[in-house]
């Protein structure tokens, strides 16, 4: 056979060059993981292609990209909401993950997390959170394609509980067979992920800069998520945590800032120096009421953007379709302008600018010969998404994520016509109940509020 895997698409958006173009009957052949054609369908490639995906009535688009997200806190997905920010971290969140985290609880967060992405159609996720090694192992098992942090933080964490004042002497060994483990995989990158700089000492964050030099791995951290956070490092170390970062020599252009919401002009300048990413995460930015990220500013800057969900913990969900349509609105809201970000602007960040600001960009991000094949076959035959004037349009402000169909990520179909081929979604699901059973007995929780 020509091709180990094909599809025929009613539409075809590859994005290639970040562009809209929509093709009409195309055709994506795949062999060994790898696009090797793109162009319109004929009828020999039914018979060239051993594992044909007939997307005759369907859009095709390039597998979605997530740049920020905590798989494992979709068990913490409505515990604690509608409170202030600080409050939700400080003190339910973090005791939480005390008391509760361990690697049972982030091998089945994980795994409920990769059934809801690959249900709206992600197919590579930039996950930061504890026991790393469980995560890219529920991920590999997956299929997904991942970058996937190792925790840096400057207090006992519940993969480290003995840490102390060991932090810096053990954690780097850790990391490094982390990294050791994963060098060359097809699909799972090493990341450091320092938390934040308002948990993370200048002695860590010139540690972790080290290492991402020497081992040329990116850096994935929170950044300006609040003004608290930025009047509060301008109290503590006289400088904003932009500034401070810069100082220590911490941004590069394998660093991926999660958030940025808060930044002077002057800190703008210092990301486009630099070639550090921003990482954009509307949802989750305006449920905990943390700002409006200018993100059409950033990107007249020349900042490189991704999109991201955040965690459940505190969106409440994984979509990549309502963080398109969200962050285009409330760019056009904040701006004032309804032209400030449009819908291809938010389907670049989910795929080719997001590929590019993560450092994937020779991989995935578009559907173009020679790049990895990640791609999502969307219904077009539901109520919501007709009449099919513009297939752009209709994609960041009428679907839902609801309308994927079948999803392949490098090479391997992950689900088929609805169906998940590499996990047990009842199985999981089963686990999630007891989970959520034995939580609300150990914490005494209400379950009728």
């Amino acid at each position: 056979m020509q091709f180990d895997l094909g599809v025929r698409a009613k539409h075809l958006l590859p994005m290639k060059d970040g562009t809209g173009d929509v093709h009409a009957d195309y055709f994506i052949g795949v062999k060994a993981g790898i696009i090797t054609e793109v162009g319109p369908y004929r009828a020999s490639h039914l018979k060239e292609t051993a594992q044909f995906i007939d997307g005759s009535d369907h859009l095709v688009i390039p597998g979605l990209i997530n740049g920020h997200t905590h798989l494992a806190m979709s068990l913490f997905r409505g515990f604690e909401d509608d409170v202030p920010f600080h409050d939700w971290l400080f003190k339910t969140i973090f005791p939480l993950e005390a008391k509760l985290v361990d690697e049972k609880f982030v091998r089945l967060g994980t795994e409920l997390s990769a059934l809801e992405c690959i249900r709206f159609g992600t197919t590579t996720v930039n996950d930061m959170y504890f026991f790393s090694g469980v995560t890219a192992q529920v991920l590999d098992h997956a299929g997904m394609r991942a970058i996937v942090a190792w925790p840096f933080i400057d207090f006992p964490t519940p993969d480290e509980k003995h840490l102390g004042d060991t932090a810096l002497s053990s954690r780097p060994e850790r990391f490094l067979e982390f990294f050791e483990k994963y060098k060359g995989h097809p699909r799972i990158r090493a990341a450091l992920g320092p938390h934040a700089p308002y948990t993370c000492s200048d002695e860590l964050i010139r540690m972790v800069t080290q290492l991402s030099h020497q081992h040329q791995v990116p850096v994935h951290m929170h950044v300006c998520e609040t003004c608290r956070e930025v009047d509060e490092s301008v109290q503590v170390y006289g400088k904003t945590p932009v500034q401070r970062l810069y100082d220590l020599g911490a941004l590069h252009n394998r660093f991926y800032a999660a958030h940025g919401v808060h930044l002077s002009d002057a800190e703008v300048a210092l990301f486009v120096e630099t070639g550090a990413s921003i990482i954009y995460n509307p949802d989750s930015n305006m449920k905990l009421s943390s700002g409006i990220a200018p993100i059409a500013k950033y990107r007249k800057a020349g900042i490189p953007i991704a999109l991201g969900t955040d965690g459940a913990a505190s969106n409440n969900d994984l979509s990549l379709f309502g963080a398109m349509d969200l962050g285009t609105k409330l760019q056009k809201l904040s701006g004032q302008h309804n032209t400030a970000m449009v819908a291809l602007d938010a389907l670049n960040l989910a795929t080719y600018e997001g590929a590019r600001a993560l450092g994937l960009s020779s991989l995935v991000g578009s559907l173009e010969i020679g790049k990895r094949a990640d791609f999502v076959v969307l219904r077009t035959d539901l109520p919501h998404v007709k009449p099919l004037y513009s297939v752009l349009s209709q994609l960041v402000y009428a679907y839902q994520g609801l309308e994927v169909d079948t999803v392949v990520c490098d090479g391997k179909v992950l689900l088929n016509r609805g169906k998940f081929t590499t996990l047990d979604e009842v199985s999981i699901y089963a686990q999630v109940e007891e989970m959520r059973k034995n939580v609300s007995q150990s914490l005494e929780i209400n379950e009728d509020n």
